[in-house]
């Protein structure tokens, strides 16, 4: 059965709108072109076969899969992403994973360097000082891996080279408001990563 063009226009268009994988392209054409769609009783249906023609066939010289992949990839990277969130993201998107791993080895090197951008890593652990948030809980944002772990180091203990009492103080005194016992004051602030010794400084004074 011939492939209706009005099916393979619409794939050719959601492609060069959105760059999906291959496979989330597939997915999407069976959603509006199964048996039961109500694209179906208009344009016909479509079934593997069909589906197949169009991408391996009717759209083989559009369909770059590997450059798409980069490109998707080099954007987290430049977004500042850990490569948990690339990886979690792109097979989200269907792509495969040997690729995703392939070009972020050959393109990134992850397994031997951090993804993280020095500078915009630096606005991002500053800007959550500024929000009164703990050492520790930024170290736990950001410290997945271990190719991270001295970039990361190194900021923290330049930004909160003064130490973090204001910022314990800060969140002592919210907290505080909500008119708690101090076993519950100390469980929170604990919680938030302030340290043992540091919690007890401010509540004692």
């Amino acid at each position: 059965m011939e492939v209706s063009q009005k099916i393979v226009d619409y794939a050719i268009w959601y492609y060069l709108k959105y760059y999906p994988s291959k496979k989330a392209l597939e997915n999407k054409l069976f959603e509006k072109f199964w048996p039961n769609s109500e694209k179906a009783k208009i344009y016909w249906w479509i079934w593997q076969e069909t589906v197949d023609e169009i991408l391996n066939q009717k759209m083989a010289s559009i369909i770059s899969e590997e450059e798409v992949a980069r490109a998707k990839i080099k954007n987290y990277v430049e977004k500042n992403k850990n490569v948990s969130y690339i990886k979690s993201k792109m097979f989200q998107k269907k792509f495969e994973k040997e690729l995703v791993l392939e070009i972020l080895e050959k393109e990134f090197d992850f397994e031997n360097n951090s993804l993280l951008s020095e500078s915009k890593l630096r606005n991002q652990i500053l800007a959550l000082k500024q929000n009164w948030k703990s050492k520790n809980y930024i170290r736990r944002k950001f410290l997945e891996r271990k190719q991270d772990k001295e970039l990361i180091e190194w900021i923290l203990e330049d930004i909160f080279k003064d130490g973090e009492f204001e910022n314990i103080l800060k969140e002592y005194e919210k907290i505080k408001q909500k008119w708690l016992d101090k076993q519950k004051i100390f469980q929170k602030l604990f919680a938030k990563g302030f340290s043992y010794d540091d919690i007890k400084q401010v509540m004692k004074d």
